[in-house]
């Protein structure tokens, strides 16, 4: 296992993207979501990133699930600030920012120390951790200002 830079966060040579059990272009269940992540899992795995973006918090959800349980000292995640979800009630689906989900938030860009502490609060409470071990900035070249 290597550390990411020099912070002595383990990082594997792979690592599982959790777009895609956040209905990344089509949907998955529940169920191929966790086996998917158990997949990983059993292949060695041990790094996992995912985003309040992916599936509208749907990814970070599964996520957390699937992972409830195992050793969280043999883990690490990642996740990402800068989107903030907010409660919406305009229906439709989610497949113009690629995500196969009914619209149930819009995401709102927010940089601010505020918005990254209340993004990651939010990630985490979706998580069901206590804690994640890396956060980026998610996208912030696409908001220049």
């Amino acid at each position: 296992m290597n550390s990411l830079g020099g912070s002595g966060v383990p990082v594997g040579a792979l690592s599982f993207g959790a777009a895609g059990i956040g209905n990344l272009y089509t949907e998955v269940t529940d169920e191929q979501a966790y086996e998917a992540v158990g997949a990983a899992w059993t292949s060695g795995i041990r790094y996992f990133d995912t985003a309040p973006h992916y599936g509208l918090g749907l990814s970070e959800r599964r996520l957390g699930a699937a992972l409830r349980g195992l050793p969280r000292a043999e883990y690490t995640v990642s996740t990402k600030v800068g989107r903030l979800l907010e409660a919406v009630e305009t229906g439709g689906d989610d497949l113009a920012d690629g995500f196969a989900v009914p619209v149930t938030h819009r995401r709102v860009w927010d940089f601010s120390a505020d918005g990254v502490r209340r993004g990651l609060e939010a990630s985490l409470e979706r998580l069901g951790l206590d804690r994640v071990d890396v956060v980026y900035l998610h996208d912030p070249d696409d908001h220049a200002g």
